[in-house]
């Protein structure tokens, strides 16, 4: 029989990834080709302009633990954070844009890289399989709120319907239209 304190950790600690509910629109660039992911929540609420987004453990840590899930061609357009943001991909190699210009920087399995507060950066998987990778923003808040890049607020309004409002939340423009293969919230 259980303790009350391992039945407590088991039910409030303990996420198990194959429970996780995956996102697909999870942040403004969520419909552009290169910004196709599936984010999965795991600690602290963090960055987030999907309400719906809540992590299985809720407790501020102080810190964001998120699974991203990202296919070939897929992956984050350039945006900042009040924060570091770390990156290690688990399952394959992941370019990681830095700075305006989109300097590269290739991440093998396990590499990690912890990109400084207010540095513009994004992700990309040139593979031809999906990739796995681990993200990590600091923070009680995970950060605040994502300063997205200028091209990348422009194209998504313009080829996604999708902007972000003057709380850091995801909003549906006129031509918004929700394709077919999204998962987890609908706006």
């Amino acid at each position: 029989m259980a303790s009350p304190l391992l039945e407590t950790i088991a039910r409030t600690r303990v996420a198990r990834f194959s429970e996780l509910k995956p996102f697909s629109l999870a942040f403004v660039d969520s419909l552009l080709p290169e910004g196709r992911k599936k984010n999965l929540k795991v600690i602290g609420r963090g960055v987030v302009e999907n309400a719906d987004m809540q992590p299985p453990i809720t407790e501020d840590h102080g810190f964001t633990i998120s699974y991203i899930v990202v296919p070939p061609g897929g992956g984050a357009g350039l945006h900042a954070h009040k924060t570091a943001e770390v990156f290690i991909p688990i399952s394959g190699p992941v370019h990681v844009l830095i700075g305006d210009d989109k300097e590269e920087l290739v991440l093998q399995p396990l590499d990690v890289i912890s990109v400084p507060t207010g540095v513009m950066r994004g992700f990309r998987n040139y593979g031809e399989r999906e990739l796995t990778m681990l993200a990590l923003v600091g923070g009680h808040t995970g950060g605040g709120s994502v300063t997205w890049h200028d091209e990348v607020l422009s194209r998504a309004a313009a080829e996604s319907g999708l902007a972000v409002d003057e709380q850091g939340n995801l909003k549906r423009l006129p031509n918004f239209k929700m394709p077919e293969d999204v998962e987890g919230s609908v706006l």
